[in-house]
């Protein structure tokens, strides 16, 4: 049997989730190999918007894919560009887990912290968020890889951070002790695995696709895609199944300078709901 390699970033949850899909194809009979990879999202030290956004972090991987040096990609699917290659879909998503924002601080929930916190995040999405809670907050930018932000914390150098609670309990890092989770929307796509691979190779992996859930991040993606969005903008959006198994999604976007936004929330038809979320924000965005 062929082995089939699987491209991923080096950082320690990127590994964890190559090694969460390998798991998963070795227990059908999958010969797998794991390729770390480098990007240019992994080289840089300042906030994504300055450099181009999301793709950063997935470019590597394309072209190892084109190449064929690989055989699938294992992305965090907020990390990927709504603007996809036709060439390499995003071709399988996994069973969402968690999609909230954590802060984390050894000084309390966010109503706690004490006035004129920093909170550590290069987020424009979270900030924006925030200061609609505490409109007292400072930020400054925070990048690097999970644990180094909470090595930063620790030492000190902010009062608070804020994190996918997905990344907290995959890498067994969430403590309800200082991890407090965030009633905000959340990144299109977050808490979300998601597997890329060739056109027309390897669908007979169909078996890792959760259709809820595939589903769910191709509506989050589509809002953001409709209002031309990127990393340069505070936007989210939340799509899942209530209770009741009813539809429903949530959605913000805001001014990046003002910090302004405009929220949505809507429950029916998925596809309805997604037209009334668009059509409700582009017209609202003369009053933001």
């Amino acid at each position: 049997m062929k082995i089939i390699k699987i491209g991923t970033r080096k950082s320690k949850l990127a590994m964890w989730q190559a090694k969460y899909v390998e798991n998963l194809l070795v227990e059908k009979g999958y010969i797998c190999e794991i390729v770390g990879i480098t990007t240019l999202g992994d080289k840089i030290d300042k906030p994504l918007y300055e450099f181009g956004g999301k793709g950063l972090f997935t470019g590597a991987l394309e072209v190892a894919l084109l190449n064929k040096a690989i055989d699938i990609a294992v992305h965090s699917v907020k990390d990927v560009s709504v603007i996809e290659n036709n060439q390499l879909p995003l071709k399988f998503i996994l069973k969402r887990d968690y999609n909230k924002d954590c802060l984390v601080s050894f000084k309390g929930p966010i109503e706690r912290l004490p006035k004129g916190a920093l909170i550590g995040t290069t987020s424009l999405r979270r900030r924006v968020e925030l200061s609609h809670i505490r409109d007292d907050l400072e930020f400054i930018d925070f990048r690097g890889n999970l644990d180094t932000r909470l090595e930063k914390l620790k030492k000190g150098v902010v009062d608070a951070i804020v994190v996918s609670k997905s990344g907290l309990k995959r890498l067994g890092l969430y403590d309800s002790a200082y991890c407090f989770d965030l009633d905000i929307v959340s990144s299109a796509g977050q808490g979300v695995i998601g597997v890329q691979t060739r056109l027309d190779e390897f669908d007979e992996l169909d078996f890792l696709d959760d259709s809820a859930t595939h589903m769910c991040v191709n509506i989050e993606r589509e809002f953001v895609k409709a209002l031309n969005a990127s990393c340069n903008f505070p936007i989210g959006a939340y799509a899942y199944f209530n209770k009741n198994d009813q539809f429903c999604l949530k959605t913000m976007y805001a001014d990046p300078k003002t910090f302004k936004k405009i929220d949505c929330f809507k429950c029916g038809v998925p596809q309805q709901v997604l037209k009334e979320c668009i059509e409700y924000t582009k017209n609202s965005l003369a009053y933001i």
